[in-house]
């Protein structure tokens, strides 16, 4: 980045690292490097803004992605609806768990955030969980690039975009399959009675018969 870019961007402040941080999440899949930017900018502004700037940005950006995914089910039929609701109620707090790390971690996370979507998965509870680590994700990066070059680049990232798009959208598109093929009924009261453990072994025995 340029100089003279980075000047402009400094004259727009924390609202530049936040508009910056919606844009650079809101197409699904596009690893737009919206990090490297943040990070230059962390050195002159105060990390905590930008962390927080950074972190309430990408969260409102990332919700598109939910959206896409809870449009998806308009083309299911009643009888699935109703199994990934039952899907999306057994996730309970580990939901919580898996967006909260997906997004605090320098990761895919539309792998999924869009499954997320399908399955109607509470919002609110996605929204808290997505903001805590986006939020997360903004502190560590802000703070890093404001005291060692080396450790942010690990968040920032610097890999092959067309490679990130790939694996990112094949390893959504088998959790989406994954998801859609269970029975979740059927699951449901499985795990209730024998634990997820069990299940596992179960539908692995199913499928080697």
């Amino acid at each position: 980045m340029n100089l003279t870019l980075l000047e402009s961007l400094l004259e727009y402040g924390y609202l530049g690292t936040f508009t910056i941080s919606i844009l650079g999440n809101l197409v699904p899949f596009l690893p737009v490097p919206y990090l490297i930017p943040i990070f230059l900018l962390s050195h002159i502004l105060e990390p905590f803004f930008v962390g927080i700037t950074v972190g309430i940005g990408a969260s409102l950006g990332k919700c598109v992605s939910y959206a896409i995914g809870r449009g998806g089910r308009a083309v299911l039929d009643e009888k699935k609806k109703k199994e990934l609701e039952c899907f999306g109620n057994l996730l309970g707090k580990y939901g919580v768990i898996a967006v909260y790390l997906f997004s605090s971690l320098p990761l895919p996370d539309d792998i999924i955030v869009m499954p997320f979507g399908i399955i109607k998965y509470n919002f609110k509870r996605f929204f808290v969980a997505l903001l805590l680590g986006k939020l997360t994700l903004g502190m560590i990066v802000a703070y890093t690039a404001k005291y060692s070059f080396e450790y942010a680049k690990i968040f920032i990232g610097n890999g092959d975009p067309l490679l990130t798009i790939a694996v990112s959208v094949t390893f959504m598109l088998l959790m989406t399959w994954v998801i859609y093929k269970i029975n979740w009924i059927e699951a449901t009261q499985y795990i209730e009675k024998n634990g997820v453990i069990a299940y596992i072994k179960f539908m692995l025995r199913k499928k080697s018969k």
